[in-house]
């Protein structure tokens, strides 16, 4: 049997927990090749898409690090300059949304039942804002706290504390719904929060951090622990 809990606000992740990080990106690389290499047959762009979507480390690694990665990887020897290949990335990555079905369905209910709703997400500000305004959910949020506007990034409790003040909740009062075992669950646990797991993505059947906690494989899942 299910434990309900009772709450005031849901805050959830973004990136494989709204929406799919992995099917984004690929429509992002899709266009940057089209953009940077018009070309190529069609051998070489799958191959090139593969390595741009491996070399990423899931998102997590630095633009800095990746690119010049990338560069040297493929003998890119008339590359543009680092600084638009990191514009390139921050600022139209976020324009290809891959939204997880039942995710704004389940947004929209959870507003209907009463309760206030918070998207905290790490990443570039101009990235995540983008994001969330692409993907016409903003609206739906009472709050959103975007990592790299305040520079203060999960796991670290301070994050979680800041959305809950703007939203007037304390922080038992709040349930936090994300996939990354370490900065979303143990994050929202150490800032006493009520945490769920979305099992998706690059850490989907990896395990949790280090306490356990309720596992959902489909957003609108959530809906059951909540009246």
């Amino acid at each position: 049997m299910k434990q309900t809990l009772n709450v005031k606000a849901v805050f959830f992740d973004f990136d494989d927990t709204l929406q799919s990080r992995k099917g984004a990106y690929r429509l992002y690389c899709e266009a940057f090749l089209t953009r940077y290499f018009p070309n190529i047959g069609e051998k070489e762009r799958l191959q090139k898409l593969d390595e741009m979507e491996a070399l990423v480390d899931g998102g997590y690694k630095d633009r800095e690090v990746y690119f010049p990665e990338l560069i040297a990887l493929w003998g890119w020897e008339n590359h543009p300059p680092l600084q638009e290949l990191y514009d390139s990335f921050n600022l139209d990555f976020g324009k290809y949304i891959v939204l997880l079905p039942g995710a704004v369905e389940t947004l929209k209910e959870l507003k209907r039942r009463g309760y206030l709703l918070g998207a905290v997400t790490n990443g570039v500000s101009s990235l995540q804002n983008i994001k969330l305004d692409t993907a016409g959910i903003r609206a739906l949020f009472d709050v959103v706290v975007v990592s790299g506007d305040i520079g203060v990034y999960k796991p670290d409790r301070r994050i979680f504390d800041e959305a809950a003040r703007r939203l007037g909740v304390e922080n038992r009062q709040v349930l936090f719904v994300g996939d990354h075992p370490v900065n979303d669950i143990d994050g929202a646990l150490g800032a006493g929060m009520y945490a769920i797991r979305m099992n998706y993505g690059d850490f989907k059947g990896k395990g949790l951090g280090k306490a356990t906690v309720a596992e959902i494989e489909h957003i609108d899942e959530v809906l059951d622990y909540l009246e």
